[in-house]
């Protein structure tokens, strides 16, 4: 491939990353996701790596163990994100239980762009395990998604339903 040709290709590469996230929609915006677990806030029992993806149509996270902390390791899951929903696939993990604990779940935040979340909801035409409304917290841009003490097998899923906006002009 000639110079030319390459900086076509780069010029087209730049031009969709740059491009702007859908209005009332998480997809071209900017995720980061973690494992998080805590009985208080301030001291994690687990804190795992922060894993970032621009939303498509494509799935945008396979958790893998990374490592035990505290006795803790991350449950393998396949996380898709699309417009307006996010669903978490527990397929490639054996049967397990997901520890006691005040907190032990997902953390998903977007940036850098001005995000409103207005409601989150578990997506009851998916959702396999117990997980209640109350389970899904939103402060700001972040979403947490607390399962603790939940059993887990190949077939569990949790599916969360949003309702975005962009941030008001002012």
């Amino acid at each position: 491939m000639n110079y030319r040709a390459m900086a076509l290709c780069l010029a087209a590469l730049t031009a969709y990353a740059a491009a702007p996230a859908a209005a009332d929609s998480l997809l071209g915006r900017t995720a980061a996701f973690s494992v998080l677990a805590y009985d208080e806030p301030d001291k994690p029992r687990y804190q795992g790596l922060i894993h970032t993806a621009t939303i498509s149509d494509e799935i945008e996270f396979g958790l893998l163990p990374e490592g035990v902390q505290n006795g803790l390791d991350v449950v393998p899951v396949i996380v898709d994100i699309s417009a307006n929903r996010i669903e978490i696939d527990f397929s490639p993990s054996p049967p397990g239980l997901i520890a006691d604990a005040t907190f032990n779940g997902y953390v998903l935040s977007f940036a850098p762009d001005c995000l409103v979340f207005n409601n989150a909801s578990v997506d009851a035409s998916v959702t396999t395990l117990p997980v209640a409304n109350g389970d899904i917290t939103i402060e700001g841009r972040t979403l947490y998604v607390n399962l603790q003490g939940l059993a887990y097998d190949r077939s569990s899923h949790v599916g969360i339903l949003l309702d975005v906006t962009d941030c008001p002009l002012t």
